[in-house]
C-alpha cells in the first residue's frame, strides 16, 4: 500500500538547452510518412558516461524521410556515426541497423507542437568521446558447460 503525496510529485525532465551533445543511437523504426514515403525514425540518449548538461534524457522521433531533397540528413548522420565514405547497403534497415548504438554529437534546437516546446536535432557531428568501457573482463565458456 502507498499513499499519494504531491510533494513529491517530480515536474519530469526540463527542456533539454538549445546546443551540442554526446548521445547514442537506442532505437529505430521503420515506417511510411504521411507523404506516401519510406521513413526511418531515430531515438537517441544524451550519454550519462559523459560531464554534461541532460545525461540520461531522451530526444525522440528524429525522421529521416527517404527522398532525394532529403538524403543530405541521412549523409550528415552517417558521416557523423563514422560510416566509412563509398560504403554501399543493400537496404534502409541494413543501414539502420548499423546505426544503433553509434555514439555521435547532436546539435539540438527546439520546435512548438500545441504550444509545448520540443528538443529537435538540427545538426550532426563525430563524436569526441571514446565510447563507454565494458565493465568486467572476456568470459570463456567451454564444452562442459554448454548443456547441450
Amino acid at each position: 500500500m502507498f499513499k499519494i503525496n504531491h510533494e513529491e510529485a517530480g515536474q519530469g525532465f526540463e527542456l533539454i538547452a538549445l546546443g551540442d551533445y554526446e548521445v547514442t543511437v537506442i532505437n529505430y523504426e521503420m515506417k511510411q510518412a504521411n507523404s506516401g514515403n519510406n521513413r526511418i525514425t531515430v531515438d537517441y540518449e544524451i550519454r550519462s558516461d559523459v560531464p554534461q548538461n541532460h545525461q540520461g534524457q531522451k530526444i525522440l522521433y528524429d525522421g529521416f524521410t527517404i527522398t532525394d531533397n532529403a538524403m543530405w540528413r541521412l549523409q550528415a548522420i552517417s558521416k557523423a556515426a563514422k560510416f566509412p565514405n563509398g560504403v554501399t547497403f543493400n537496404s534502409y534497415k541494413e543501414w539502420a541497423d548499423l546505426l544503433l548504438h553509434k555514439n555521435l554529437v547532436v546539435t539540438v534546437g527546439h520546435r512548438e507542437y500545441n504550444g509545448n516546446k520540443y528538443p529537435e536535432v538540427k545538426g550532426f557531428k563525430e563524436s569526441q568521446v571514446a565510447p563507454p568501457a565494458l565493465q568486467g573482463g572476456s568470459i570463456t565458456v567451454t564444452d562442459d558447460q554448454v548443456p547441450f
